[in-house]
């Protein structure tokens, strides 16, 4: 019996790895979405070079829960934020980011 392969399958075989032009389109279309929106903005602002804890996030950016936990997940998930030692802290990425918008 054979592996049947379907055309998502085929899709994505046909993908293979992503081009240097590819990787630098997406990280500034990422780029794009940060710094078009004031509140990642301003979350990026607050947390700065020092870093901020939780408490001190939600209550500097005074945002709502909901609203706080989509612009967080979105900017650790692309790795402009990251968790250590209790403290959100910019990355390489997010420092260059915050560099260059805030």
């Amino acid at each position: 019996m054979q592996d049947e392969i379907d055309e998502l399958d085929a899709y994505f075989a046909s993908k293979g790895e992503v081009t240097e032009a590819e990787a630098v389109k997406l990280d500034h279309m990422m780029m794009e979405k940060v710094s078009i929106n004031p509140a990642r903005r301003k979350l990026l602002r607050i947390v700065g070079i020092f870093g901020k804890t939780e408490e001190q996030l939600k209550e500097e950016s005074e945002l709502t829960d909901f609203f706080y936990k989509f612009h967080m997940d979105f900017l650790l998930k692309e790795g402009l934020l990251k968790f250590e030692e209790g403290m959100y802290r910019l990355t390489d990425s997010g420092i260059t980011l915050h560099d260059s918008v805030c």
